[in-house]
């Protein structure tokens, strides 16, 4: 699998949205970052609506953090506390989103009234199938077949002008771990052969 093949799971993601009325929707500047691990113990958990915008999303830290890519609205985001593990990702907005949120007790409750358990975990296995394509394919492709499977997930950003924000280098720099001389190099080549076409460092 690719990531390029994982698809959004749209249908359910409505679905659990239409139980939850918009009560106090708030705006996420561009370039704020949205991260549930900062809350104090002794608040309550939240689950975020993405009602309109995208995010970068990323898991981990310091060294280990890996940006999984970019989710666009409508999103449920921080399902990720309803485990064990309490796995959070932390969100960058990349344009101004509007969130709603409410409490997770809530969440579990309404989803339990309502026998939606299925959907959540239909919302949760594209990311966890994103997770176990980096962890599979870490350091066994080549630095092109890297930037190929990237070209082409860039390829399908469709929304919010997200290949008028990124420069192609600085796309592929977000998402590998690869140096900018690497990706420069292998870009270079590819233009040359007529594979790609880029004006300005952006895909054209």
């Amino acid at each position: 699998m690719n990531l390029y093949d994982i698809d959004k799971p749209t249908e359910y993601i409505e679905k659990l949205l239409s139980l939850f009325p918009v009560t106090q929707p708030f705006l996420l500047e561009s370039g704020s970052i949205l991260d549930p691990k900062e809350k104090k113990d002794s608040m309550q958990k939240k689950i975020y609506f993405l009602l309109d915008g995208a995010l970068l999303v990323s898991i981990g830290e310091g060294e280990k953090k890996h940006n999984l890519g970019i989710t666009t609205s409508p999103y449920i985001l921080g399902l990720g506390q309803l485990g064990q593990t309490g796995a959070i990702c932390e969100f960058e907005s990349i344009s101004p989103c509007l969130l709603d949120s409410v409490d997770i007790d809530v969440f579990n409750k309404i989803i339990d009234e309502n026998g939606m358990w299925r959907e959540v975990v239909q919302i949760l296995l594209p990311t966890l199938a994103t997770v176990a394509v980096r962890a599979s394919t870490s350091g066994l492709q080549s630095a092109y077949e890297i930037i190929r499977s990237y070209l082409i997930y860039m390829e399908n950003e469709n929304s919010y002008a997200i290949k008028e924000r990124y420069t192609v280098v600085k796309y592929m720099q977000t998402f590998s771990r690869l140096s900018r001389s690497m990706i420069l190099k292998i870009l270079a080549q590819l233009k040359i052969g007529g594979f790609i076409e880029m004006e300005n460092g952006k895909w054209k």
